[in-house]
């Protein structure tokens, strides 16, 4: 059994028993002839009734005080019930004491018919101000207008009762007692209090209300009162002192239940409000002390500027290195770790959050006292008090280890994007290397043949025989850009740029690749669609769609389809849900191979997942394939059955193309910039590539100095160094590297124009070169036309 229930019935014996106590009392009362009253009461009975009816008047009193008092008035409405019944009740009460035989004149003489006019009236107005309690009768007024409508009907009763009487039935006669009258009003009264006590206790049980019992209570009590107001014969009778005992006693209880309800019962709602309120407080202070990486705080700034925080868990110690009080005292010092570049981000963000009370939502760098940095995301909200104040709520996270796990998550997935570009560069060796053949075929043929020409003297021949292998090494220098391009490992560079020479060079790659049973057909719409993308990657994006449906054709081959168009795609469009509304290039890589099932369709864009055998696939290409295009605001779609071949579209969102002009093509023959006998230093341990380069500088007029080690180079500089006036050097020898070469002789003579070649320029290289003050790094294979040019452009800084 709970304590609530023990409780509950605990009250009920109680007032069981109380019941039980005052019937038994009435009982007796009854059985007792009215002349066994004692002298001394009937010589004293008119100061012990003014006593005892002061006493009742005083109850009366506090009733309305604490009605009008009360401190809940929207939930204690019928408080202002109590208010205009109880000052009619008071009123009465007063009257009937002032009214009473053998007092002396008030508004009139005195008498017992005034004075049980003013107890009828009084004890009719407290049952009907009962009655309404317990239906819930509530009046919407303000407590001056109800205690105004209580003086108003209790200033009719008085004026009724002072100066109408004769409109009211004799209720007393004198030496025969009350009239049948006045008993019977006092039945109805007893019978009407009695049935209220029924309700009340009734609605106490049902609701555990400690109200409603002592209202009941109170009725009952009234109840048995007004039997005892029907056997006296005098005034001076002991029954009538017993039944304002009872009255008194009623009263008492009354007084009690309106002040649980409009005094004590908001105070101790206030106070289990308080208690609550602190548990909270307690249960937010060991909340935001044991959160491991967050910190909650609460922060103010006034009209002029000032910060106070009001509220900061303690976990900012474990996170931040600075105490709570630290802060308190100082509301700046957090704002001050964070990092120089980050402050101006967080004070522009809370700028506008106060000015247009918007959320901010941002990620700084903060510098610990301890030295370590951490990444910390804040999250805010404002909102305004009434003296122009601007509160935040908000937590700070420690999201560092989320930050560098997502570094290293990028840095995984740079790698594994490079690793699928090895395999398809891997998978595309075979068909590189008979490329590769049949241009050094052309060019040896060509050359055997030109040098054949010339000892016949047939010098027509000899130049067609050169021209050709000038193309073929046009050929195999576009293959190397090619590879290099694919291969090289940079972060990916977004430019907008045609899509259709992408696909193109892409396809003539694939040609030289893809076996002489595979047919490979391209139908690309002659439009001039741009797109935000980084070529490498769509290159790399179709090179391995149309590996792996020439993989899907098997030994037996097949056809690929290559294709693209225009498509416009609205907000109402079901193909692909990834994409917003707008303009796309639609790229469609198509085979008739094996095709797939739904499982394998399912699976196919997750990693390392791949249907072909041990060491035939890492199963990375269509993930990182996704991933470029999901990177480029694109999507993907697949259909394939099994059977039934294999259909993979790529969507671009189109933009506006940049206008740009077209380069030029590359001049095949002797370059343009000639020299004025300028010296030269070239080194570079490759002794064919060093003769052709020395032959071409020559025709160009320039001095030139040619040295196939680095170490002769150095001694050379170290002698005279003055004897070049712009030093080119390759960067890949044995020894020194080039860049190893130029610090040495820039020590010997700084300012030294310098110019790198190199058969492999990458990001790195270019790094290297800017903080060692390079002046042109060259591609070996572009250098014949650029070179010129480039050691004019050097000697002309240096001018």
């Amino acid at each position: 059994m709970s304590n609530t229930e023990v409780t509950n019935g605990r009250d009920t014996l109680i007032v069981s028993g109380i019941c039980a106590l005052a019937v038994l009392a009435l009982m007796a009362l009854m059985a007792t002839p009215p002349e066994a009253s004692p002298d001394w009461l009937r010589s004293r009975m008119l100061a012990v009734h003014t006593v005892v009816e002061l006493f009742a008047i005083l109850i009366s009193g506090l009733v309305v005080a604490s009605a009008w008092h009360t401190l809940d008035r929207e939930k204690q409405s019928n408080a202002q019930v109590f208010v205009v019944g109880f000052v009619v009740v008071m009123v009465c009460d007063v009257l009937h004491v002032l009214t009473y035989q053998g007092m002396p004149p008030f508004i009139n003489e005195s008498s017992t018919p005034q004075a049980i006019f003013f107890w009828l009236m009084g004890r009719s107005a407290e049952l009907l101000t009962l009655t309404a309690i317990a239906f819930s009768f509530v009046l919407r007024w303000s407590r001056w207008a109800s205690l105004a409508a209580g003086l108003v009907i209790a200033g009719g009763i008085v004026f009724f009762g002072s100066f109408q009487l004769e409109h009211f039935p004799v209720t007393f006669v004198q030496g025969t007692g009350v009239t049948p009258f006045k008993a019977g009003f006092e039945y109805g009264l007893t019978a009407g209090n009695f049935a209220l006590a029924l309700v009340l206790l009734n609605q106490a049980r049902q609701h555990k209300s400690k109200e409603k019992r002592l209202l009941g209570l109170s009725s009952f009590l009234m109840g048995l009162g007004g039997l005892a107001f029907t056997q006296y014969t005098a005034p001076s009778d002991f029954q009538n002192i017993v039944g304002h005992l009872y009255k008194v006693t009623a009263y008492a209880l009354l007084y009690r239940a309106i002040f649980i309800t409009s005094i004590r019962a908001p105070f101790d709602a206030l106070q289990a409000s308080e208690a609550v309120i602190r548990k909270n407080q307690e249960r937010m202070r060991t909340l935001g002390a044991n959160l491991i990486n967050s910190v909650l705080f609460q922060v103010v700034r006034s009209p002029i500027g000032e910060l106070r925080f009001m509220e900061v868990s303690e976990s900012i110690e474990r996170i931040s290195g600075i105490t709570a009080a630290d802060l308190y005292a100082n509301p700046r010092l957090w704002g001050d770790l964070v990092i120089g570049q980050d402050q101006s981000l967080l004070r522009s963000a809370a700028r506008r959050s106060r000015e247009a009370l918007i959320n901010y939502d941002m990620v700084v760098r903060m510098l610990r006292p301890d030295g370590q940095q951490r990444h910390m995301h804040f999250v805010a909200a404002p909102r305004r008090l009434e003296d122009g104040a601007v509160v935040w709520d908000g937590v700070a996270t420690d999201i560092t280890e989320r930050v560098e796990a997502e570094e290293k998550r990028k840095g995984l997935e740079a790698q594994l994007n490079h690793a699928q570009k090895m395999e398809s560069i891997g998978t595309l060796a075979s068909g590189i290397a008979h490329d590769f053949n049949n241009v050094l075929a052309a060019i040896l043929g060509n050359a055997n043949m030109a040098i054949e020409d010339v000892k016949r003297g047939d010098q027509g021949e000899a130049l067609v025989g050169l021209s050709q292998i000038r193309k073929a090494g046009s050929r195999a220098r576009a293959l190397v850009n090619q590879i290099l391009s694919f291969g090289r490992r940079d972060a990916m560079v977004r430019s907008v740029q045609p899509i259709r020479p992408i696909i193109e060079e892409a396809i003539t790659l694939l040609r030289a690749t893809i076996p002489g049973n595979v047919t490979l057909v391209e139908r690309l719409e002659d439009h001039n669609a741009c797109a935000l993308v980084d070529r490498t990657q769509i290159e790399q994006v179709l090179v391995n769609l149309c590996t792996n449906a020439w993989h899907a054709l098997g030994d037996k081959g097949g056809r690929i389809a290559v294709s693209s168009t225009l498509v416009s795609v609205d907000a109402s469009a079901a193909l692909v849900g990834a994409l917003l509304a707008g303009q796309y290039v639609q790229i469609r890589v198509e085979d008739n191979g094996c095709g797939m099932d739904e499982a394998t369709r399912q699976r196919v864009f997750e990693p390392f997942f791949t249907t072909k055998g041990p060491g035939k696939g890492t199963g990375l290409g269509l993930s990182v394939v996704h991933g470029i295009v999901s990177s480029h605001d694109g999507a993907m779609t697949l259909e394939s059955s099994l059977g039934g071949g294999t259909k993979f579209d790529v969507f671009l969102p189109v933009t506006d193309c940049v206008e740009s002009t077209v380069a030029p093509s590359v001049h095949e023959g002797m370059p343009d910039v000639m020299g004025n006998g300028e010296r030269v230093l070239y080194v570079d341990d490759d002794v064919v590539m060093s003769r052709m380069i020395e032959r071409l500088l020559k025709r160009a007029r320039f001095n030139v100095s040619v040295v196939h080690d680095p170490d002769e180079a150095v001694k050379l500089l170290k002698e005279d160094p003055q004897t070049c006036d712009v030093l080119v050097t390759d960067y890949n020898m044995s020894g020194l590297s080039g860049l190893d070469l130029i610090e040495i002789a820039r020590a010997q003579r700084p300012g030294l124009p310098t110019i790198l070649i190199s058969g492999y320029v990458s990001e790195g290289l270019l790094t290297l070169c800017a903080n060692a003050n390079v002046r042109v790094v060259l591609e070996k294979q572009k250098s014949l036309h650029e070179l010129t040019a480039a050691i004019e452009k050097c000697l002309e800084g240096a001018r």
